[in-house]
């Protein structure tokens, strides 16, 4: 079934009591003490400032989210050779199923489909199987999988995309 015959909810706008804006570099030391320690500040700064300059040259996008002015969720997209990816989607545990991870893929989805019509992918561990249901939710389908290492050894990831209608 294609996406004109469905309506994709990752493609909808967000509507979320949180609120979402671009990363800034001013968010580094919270990110890196909420969502990225295990690795060093010096790091974190690298990965930070690639997501920054990706987004300069509307390449990509990073976002947090914010429950007044309490950073609780981090995610990006990047625009790749044949596609967009979505990842580093963190949440923090206390705001976990109130809506953020639809709200945040909502939000780079939109976002970045007024830059470009490429395919949208998300990547899951299959030992995350709630991030799979959302995913299957908001509309994305099966890719293909990878073996890759996560972190703590080789793990299976399944791949779902979303194909924006061409207009």
């Amino acid at each position: 079934m294609s996406n004109s015959s469905i309506q994709v909810l990752a493609l909808q706008p967000p509507d979320t009591p949180y609120s979402i804006r671009p990363v800034d570099i001013q968010d580094l030391h919270t990110l890196h003490l909420n969502f990225w320690q295990e690795r060093t500040i010096d790091q974190c700064r690298t990965y930070l400032k690639r997501v920054l300059n990706a987004s300069q040259k509307e390449r990509g996008l990073g976002i947090v989210v914010l429950d007044g002015e309490t950073i609780v969720a981090y995610g990006q997209v990047l625009s790749l050779t044949r596609c967009m990816e979505i990842s580093d989607l963190f949440v923090q545990p206390s705001h976990r199923s109130q809506g953020i991870g639809t709200a945040m893929i909502q939000y780079l989805c939109t976002s970045m489909l007024k830059l470009s019509a490429l395919p949208i992918q998300i990547g899951v561990a299959l030992s995350n199987p709630r991030a799979l249901a959302l995913y299957k939710h908001l509309g994305f389908t099966h890719k293909n999988y990878l073996e890759l290492n996560l972190g703590d050894g080789i793990e299976t990831v399944q791949y779902l995309e979303i194909i924006p209608d061409q207009q």
